[in-house]
């Protein structure tokens, strides 16, 4: 059997990085995630038709997103409570 192909974009992420939910009130709503330098936009939208492959991507990116926020608090949170560095005296 083959191996799986994937592709990876690997984008630095920065202060001016976001996300941004907009709902419409007759058309589908739009993800944009907006990252790094240089910049990258992403929207994502669903047609007007929607199917079930629709909420399960949908699905599957809401709980790849938390457990990405998961491990980014964890890191996070492993940096505060790192002990500082000893200073040098001569």
């Amino acid at each position: 059997m083959p191996a799986k192909r994937a592709t990876s974009l690997w984008v630095p992420v920065d202060a001016r990085s976001g996300t941004e939910l907009r709902c419409y009130r007759r058309r589908a709503p739009l993800l944009t995630i907006r990252a790094g330098r240089p910049s990258l936009l992403v929207t994502l939208t669903v047609p007007e038709r929607i199917e079930a492959g629709h909420v399960e991507f949908a699905r599957q990116l809401a709980a790849s997103a938390a457990a990405y926020a998961v491990e980014v608090e964890r890191r996070y949170l492993a940096l505060l409570r790192a002990p500082m560095p000893k200073e040098v005296t001569a």
